[in-house]
């Protein structure tokens, strides 16, 4: 595909011929498409430090600090 073509559905078209509110249409897609990449990485990365810190808060909490126990032995 160059440059100057979009493809929708299956079909190729010619960024030159379509209006200008098309363009702009297919621009601002291109960009929020961008977007929901970065914010899903983004996801992914704080998802798994919260997971790594949950983790380190379990390593490093005091039972000193205990106040109440909802386990059943």
């Amino acid at each position: 595909m160059a440059d100057n073509e979009v493809s929708i559905d299956g079909k190729t078209y010619d960024l030159d011929a379509l209006s200008d509110e098309c363009k702009l249409s297919c621009s601002l897609l291109q960009e929020v498409q961008e977007e929901i990449v970065k914010v899903s990485r983004k996801l992914d990365i704080l998802r798994a430090s919260a997971i790594s810190l949950a983790d380190k808060v379990k390593e490093t909490v005091s039972d000193e600090a205990l106040v109440e126990s909802n386990e059943t032995t």
